[in-house]
């Protein structure tokens, strides 16, 4: 059997790795550390701290369709790149530029967001897909590690850095901005778009060699459709919209602990570097949570196993809203990390299986909308509500109640079937 043992797929999953560790991942989890010494030294309250990471959220879900639109036109490699550049502009902006809380919504909300937004997730996503068909769970499972570890790591480096300038928020903006300029000239250089332009194959695998493999090769429960969709025909099928109420209580639970989690810690009488730990350990289990769902991805329905994880995340929520003591400080953020990163890592890999190569990109970026659109909603109404009545409270339990629906949602959304499918799925293909 003929392969591919310089196939150039995993050489791109590394390079994505790196741009979501460090273009998509340090705005995103790095705000919840930075805002924080931000708000405190331009005397902000919640509602305000709140808004601005709420303004991220939308930009890096609600924009999308149309970076899907960009991609198919201009490419993954150029979009990559643009998106890079655009963080290192706004980097430089929110570090010499910045006053106000109207400049703070603009640059890091709408032009920081949509750059992470651009070279982010979704290109990331969309590339692996195009590269790997047998090992498709595990490949985008393993990009998206880059996300989390990156998570981890900024909220642990951009403390010490700050702390380091005595306290100047700024400086964290100063690293961010190098770190996405490197991410924007690995874009240039490294990334490519299809196989076929290096004269490879998916998973560098030839087509008839794969037709061998799947012949010889057991079938397994994780089904994966061989047919190609259109969005038009994805969103007429239940298991799309069982799919996105789903997304929503762990959508809107983890930003909402991301822009509040430091400050809610500190209100339940923890210290900022203890309060800093926390989200740090709670950014590392998603990490462990990623690699957990990667090590399963094609052998156990993705579905069912996000079922479990919203279980899961709906418990940690219960005890992130009364933590005490270090075992209260650090268990629900186990369990919330844990979750998080397998209820998202599924949320990405169900509409590759369930609808396709082709229709991927239009599918997940309009459900990246709907979970934005929750994260954004979470973190600004989380701020409003306590400004109000002085308690996160409410909030937690909407959450929580939320995780709990789409554990019992997920159970139904079983595989769709495609117009033109015959009625038994294919070897290899069958549903639990």
């Amino acid at each position: 059997m003929t392969r591919q043992s310089d196939f150039y797929g995993w050489k791109l999953l590394a390079v994505f790795w790196f741009i979501l560790f460090a273009n998509f991942a340090f705005p995103l989890y790095g705000a919840s550390v930075v805002n924080t010494y931000m708000a405190t030294a331009l005397h902000w309250d919640r509602t305000q701290l709140g808004t601005a990471y709420a303004i991220y959220q939308l930009m890096i879900g609600a924009p999308a369709p149309l970076i899907a639109i960009l991609i198919a036109r201009k490419g993954v490699r150029f979009t990559a790149a643009l998106g890079c550049s655009v963080v290192v502009a706004g980097a430089l902006l929110m570090s010499f530029v910045v006053r106000t809380s109207f400049q703070v919504d603009l640059v890091y909300g709408v032009m920081i967001g949509l750059g992470a937004m651009t070279g982010g997730v979704l290109v990331a996503q969309t590339g692996i897909n195009r590269w790997f068909s047998k090992h498709k769970g595990l490949a985008i499972t393993l990009v998206h590690t880059g996300g989390t570890l990156g998570g981890f790591a900024a909220a642990q480096v951009l403390d010490k850095v700050i702390r380091t300038f005595s306290g100047n928020w700024r400086a964290g903006w100063w690293l961010m901005a190098g770190l996405s300029a490197v991410c924007a000239v690995l874009s240039m250089v490294f990334v490519r778009e299809r196989p076929a332009d290096l004269g490879q194959f998916p998973d560098g695998v030839a087509p008839d060699d794969r037709a061998a493999d799947r012949a010889m090769t057991p079938a397994r429960g994780v089904y994966k459709t061989s047919e190609e969709w259109t969005l038009g025909e994805a969103v007429r099928t239940p298991a799309l919209w069982l799919y996105v109420i789903s997304l929503l209580g762990f959508s809107a639970g983890y930003p909402l602990y991301l822009a509040h989690g430091v400050s809610h810690l500190k209100d339940l009488g923890f210290t900022p570097a203890a309060a800093a730990s926390s989200i740090s350990i709670m950014l590392l289990c998603a990490l462990f949570g990623t690699l957990l769902f990667a090590a399963v991805a094609d052998r156990i329905e993705p579905r069912l196993v996000w079922s479990v994880a919203s279980v899961v995340f709906a418990i940690g929520m219960l005890l992130a809203m009364r933590a005490s003591g270090s075992a209260g400080l650090y268990l629900y953020a186990i369990l919330m990390g844990t979750s998080f990163g397998t209820s998202f890592s599924a949320m990405m890999v169900l509409p590759a299986n369930y609808y396709g190569v082709k229709a991927y990109p239009s599918v997940i970026s309009t459900v990246m909308v709907v979970g934005t659109v929750a994260g954004a909603s979470g973190a600004a109404l989380s701020g409003i509500i306590f400004d109000r009545y002085g308690s996160y409270t409410p909030v937690f339990y909407f959450v929580a109640g939320m995780s709990f629906l789409a554990a019992i949602l997920l159970l139904f959304a079983i595989p769709p079937v495609h117009k033109h499918s015959p009625a038994i799925a294919p070897a290899g293909a069958a549903a639990i």
